[in-house]
């Protein structure tokens, strides 16, 4: 009797565990349906995404999360965030997705990304009259070729991984534009600049007296940043969807056009 009774216990606990199994294993897409809303976190990277001073948010991801809710029948809602806690929020469950994300392998230990949409890499910016024969990689690498960079940035590391044997000249406080005067000035050879977000308010402001290699959205090789959306890790249906809707966006058109729409000097500059 005892066994029987055993028997029919366990047979109860397995049978509620496979009740059970399809809730756990629901896809946040299918969460996102039932509440009716898209929960969005709100990291600001001018001009994938910011903030105005009445809490809008606003940018190129701005619009694609807007296409996206659409497309799944629901509101958007973004919500307040910071980078040191995104990650963590999917797991947490505050959002559903984050954008604007620089996808690396130990995020990908816990999160799972959409494709890249976006790459954020270094170029090397010089004076359009330099006459040091900088036309390849290997030209920068010269004790005599001098970079100009903020001490201890990432800009200091990219100059020293790309051209280990040229001078590095470094500054303390310094934006992009002062850096630049000290290579359009002939103190300097190169800086170091990401690309399209430096690259675009650069060229913006100094047109032809620069030159930016390898080119304006052709970065180098080193310490690029491949922006993708941040999702539950393990999450095929949301993959598979996320996967149509962004190649949807790119066929169409409509993902070209907002980069060209918000990568501009002035877009990237505006405080509102």
């Amino acid at each position: 009797m005892n066994r029987l009774l055993g028997l029919a216990i366990a047979a109860s606990a397995f049978a509620i565990g496979l009740a059970a199994s399809p809730s756990q294993a629901q896809s946040v897409l299918d969460e996102i349906k039932q509440r009716g809303e898209l929960r969005v976190a709100g990291v600001l990277y001018r001009p994938l995404i910011s903030r105005r001073p009445n809490g809008e948010y606003v940018g190129m991801d701005v619009e694609v999360m807007k296409r996206l809710a659409s497309d799944l029948g629901v509101k958007l809602n973004v919500v307040n965030s910071e980078w040191a806690t995104a990650v963590a929020g999917i797991e947490s469950k505050k959002w559903d997705i984050v954008p604007a994300l620089c996808i690396t392998d130990k995020r990908k230990e816990v999160v799972d990304f959409s494709e890249s949409y976006i790459t954020i890499g270094a170029t090397l910016t010089i004076a359009a009259n330099n006459a040091k024969g900088l036309t390849s990689l290997q030209a920068f690498d010269r004790p005599e070729v001098v970079f100009a960079v903020p001490g201890g940035s990432w800009s200091e590391s990219v100059a020293k991984e790309v051209a280990p044997k040229a001078t590095i000249k470094a500054f303390g406080q310094s934006t992009s534009a002062d850096l630049i005067q000290e290579v359009i000035a002939g103190r300097a050879d190169a800086v170091v600049l990401d690309t399209p977000i430096q690259t675009t308010v650069a060229l913006a402001a100094f047109g032809d007296k620069i030159r930016v290699f390898p080119g304006h959205n052709q970065p180098l090789d080193v310490r690029a940043c491949k922006v993708g959306y941040a999702y539950m890790k393990g999450d095929q249906k949301m993959a598979t969807y996320l996967e149509g809707f962004t190649k949807k966006l790119r066929d169409s058109g409509q993902l070209a056009a907002l980069v060209k729409q918000f990568m501009t000097a002035d877009q990237i500059k505006a405080t509102d």
